[in-house]
């Protein structure tokens, strides 16, 4: 048995949001409590920056109060997946490729095994655009700071501190090691990296009604970073313009020797607990000025481990560049999860009960479907 609730944000960047539905994609299906053991979890894993292994890559720009950003497209995504199907024999499917598998959608929450990374939760569009309100104030506080996102899906809030407070560092979390390769880490570089310029990188730019998607040409910049201004002669003279697997793979590490991005940026994987774990494994407990999550509190049964992750590594008080900043977690969340056994108000009493964070609501959505962010700081008392 499982829920379905129409919150996410479609393709095209829209927020969408009403009472339960069965027949929408922007449905995210929620399972009850007990139908996966609890006892499951993915291992910490470190996933490195690369580049994606297809020709070119198609983004949706999501508008938000005068920023920009790229958001790759889930049908981008799946032609992927179809693409490394035909290219293997590998039985073993990932969990990306069952959560899209038929009846299923970006947006299908698999307890244990996937968590809705693929798609753009509207709670996450929340803390985009608090950053962006408080930009001013955040570009001189997380001055060389270190940032983490945790359940960090398509990566808006980290995007936006990637692009506007050059000097901060981001590290992004998420339970899926598939969604940072398929779309966290194409995020990045659509962003900060290979910003398509129409027309100049091979790529091309299309606007449509209200909508805006790009296509980014990996190949052209592959063939670039081999032959430079040879380029066209050297394609030219060959049966087929394909580079072979071997140029292709010398070509992305070139690539990825000029990203200036890659000292700035890191991806993990993995369940809570065992990044906590691993956190202080490496002795890299209370490093981060800024904690961000979003969507995280549906479930009661992961406060627990959600609030101990951040008890370890949001910075302590008096350890940051500006003396006047207060290191925070902000947890953007529904007010109530229909039918699940999250809510803010539940998560708000169980911090309380912890008593390590004073906690307290910094925004509201106000309407029938409210939506909050909590602000978390130590308690010093």
């Amino acid at each position: 048995m499982s829920f379905k609730f129409n919150f996410g944000v479609s393709d095209n960047g829209e927020i969408t949001s009403g009472t339960a539905n069965s027949g929408s994609d922007d449905v995210v299906t929620l399972p009850c409590e007990n139908s996966q053991s609890s006892e499951s979890v993915a291992p910490c894993e470190a996933v490195p920056i690369s580049i994606p292994g297809v020709s070119s890559a198609v983004f949706d720009a999501i508008y938000y109060r005068g920023q920009r950003l790229w958001k790759r497209q889930i049908d981008d995504v799946q032609f992927q997946l179809a693409q490394q199907d035909d290219m293997t024999d590998d039985a073993e499917d990932s969990a990306i490729k069952q959560a899209m598998a038929e009846g299923s959608s970006a947006a299908d929450v698999i307890k244990g095994v996937y968590e809705g990374g693929l798609k753009t939760w509207e709670c996450s569009m929340d803390l985009l655009g608090y950053l962006v309100e408080h930009g001013d104030e955040l570009r001189v506080a997380l001055s060389g700071a270190r940032v983490l996102e945790i359940g960090c899906g398509t990566g808006l809030p980290s995007l936006h501190i990637l692009k506007n407070i050059a000097s901060a560092s981001v590290c992004m979390q998420d339970y899926n090691k598939d969604v940072l390769e398929l779309v966290t880490i194409p995020n990045v570089l659509a962003n900060v990296a290979f910003d398509p310029e129409d027309g100049v990188m091979g790529d091309s730019v299309h606007v449509e009604d209200d909508t805006e998607s790009c296509e980014i040409d990996i190949d052209f910049r592959r063939t670039q970073v081999l032959f430079g201004a040879d380029t066209d002669r050297i394609i030219g003279e060959r049966e087929t313009p394909e580079l072979t697997s071997e140029e292709a793979r010398e070509a992305d590490m070139r690539l990825l020797e000029r990203l200036e991005i890659k000292d700035r940026c890191e991806f993990i994987a993995g369940d809570w607990s065992k990044i906590e774990q691993e956190m202080r494994a490496q002795g890299r407990e209370h490093s981060f000025s800024l904690v961000l999550t979003s969507e995280t509190i549906y479930d009661v049964d992961s406060y627990a481990r959600l609030h101990d992750l951040l008890s370890c590594v949001l910075a302590k008080p008096g350890t940051q560049s500006s003396s006047a900043y207060v290191p925070m977690a902000l947890v953007a969340a529904k007010s109530i999860y229909f039918g699940l056994s999250g809510s803010v108000l539940s998560f708000q009493q169980y911090v309380q009960r912890r008593g390590v964070f004073d906690i307290a609501s910094i925004w509201q959505s106000g309407g029938s479907m409210g939506r909050e962010i909590l602000r978390l700081t130590w308690n010093l008392s």
